[in-house]
């Protein structure tokens, strides 16, 4: 199973139903046309057009910060993550120590690699045309002195979908510094490039060690360890779906958007004689506008 299938998959919320105008934390949704109550002749409109406004949240480029954290280490609720808060964590220092000497060309190898799924900042609008930067802060001892050279796989994960996909990897190489208590891991990902303005419900960053190292491989949290994701400050997928007389959209009909992201309409065939109603819903990526409602009549 991949990784990234352990991450928390966002639902939309349930649809509340309105009458006449709706509004929700990205997105919102009105009809202006028809009127309420109004009346139409099917022999006189044979089709009907159908106006709303709509308005949706800002999809501006952007920068998601997420430190790595881990709440303890060595229980059975170490809970290595990623969060867009820092603060003290238990689990800060958390790693392998290789105690033995590996000669050149040899490879100390940490054994497990690290996953940190997460934990809060989702969804998020993925920007693939940047690189995904960040830095682990890797402790070691200074007496006896961590020495040689560390290999460090570096790689990540998304849901998107409800499906896993790698987003790109890397392998960085630090010599470390004996007489530091503190070495970075400087790392960038050119990530894959399809996923550009893709709606994440997750990500997952994955860390493992190796080489001819000895005396170190601790990760510091607290703040001293982070990835920056590029992004956008909302979903920049959007669209209007309009209902006739079914307030659970099965058979939703599309709508234009106007160029300037505020206005959408359609025409449709003017149903048959009867009372009628017309739902509408915006959508932005996954959060979903409340239903609104416009009731009308068709005589003959």
């Amino acid at each position: 199973m991949s990784k990234a299938k352990a991450l928390v998959v966002l639902v939309p919320a349930t649809l509340a139903l309105v009458a006449g105008v709706a509004s929700a934390s990205s997105t919102s949704v009105t009809i202006t046309t028809p009127k309420e109550g109004q009346s139409f002749s099917l022999k006189r409109t044979p089709q009907l057009p159908v106006v709303g406004g709509v308005s949706f949240a800002a999809a501006n480029p952007s920068t998601s910060l997420f430190y790595v954290r881990r709440d303890g280490c060595g229980t059975s609720s170490d809970n290595p993550h990623l969060s867009s808060s820092t603060g003290t964590d238990a689990g800060s220092g958390c790693g392998s120590l290789i105690n033995g000497v590996v000669g050149a060309g040899g490879d100390a190898d940490a054994g497990a690699f690290v996953d940190y799924p997460s934990n809060d900042g989702m969804p998020l609008a993925f920007d693939a045309t940047k690189s995904i930067t960040g830095t682990f802060d890797i402790q070691g001892f200074v007496g006896p002195a961590q020495a040689g050279l560390m290999e460090a796989d570096v790689s990540m994960e998304a849901l998107v979908n409800g499906e896993g996909v790698s987003i790109g990897s890397v392998t960085e190489m630090v010599m470390l510094d004996p007489t530091a208590t503190d070495n970075l891991i400087n790392f960038s990902i050119t990530p894959d490039r399809s996923l550009d303005q893709k709606d994440l419900s997750g990500i997952d960053l994955r860390l493992h060690l190796h080489g001819p190292y000895v005396f170190s491989g601790f990760v510091a949290t607290n703040g001293l360890s982070y990835v920056n994701v590029p992004s956008y400050t909302a979903s920049t997928h959007k669209s209007v779906l309009l209902s006739l007389d079914d307030p659970t959209f099965a058979k939703p009909i599309p709508v234009a958007i106007n160029s300037s992201g505020n206005g959408w309409s359609v025409v449709i065939p003017t149903p048959a004689v009867g009372k009628h109603t017309l739902y509408a819903e915006s959508l932005q990526g996954f959060d979903t506008s409340s239903v609104v409602a416009r009731h009308f009549n068709v005589s003959k």
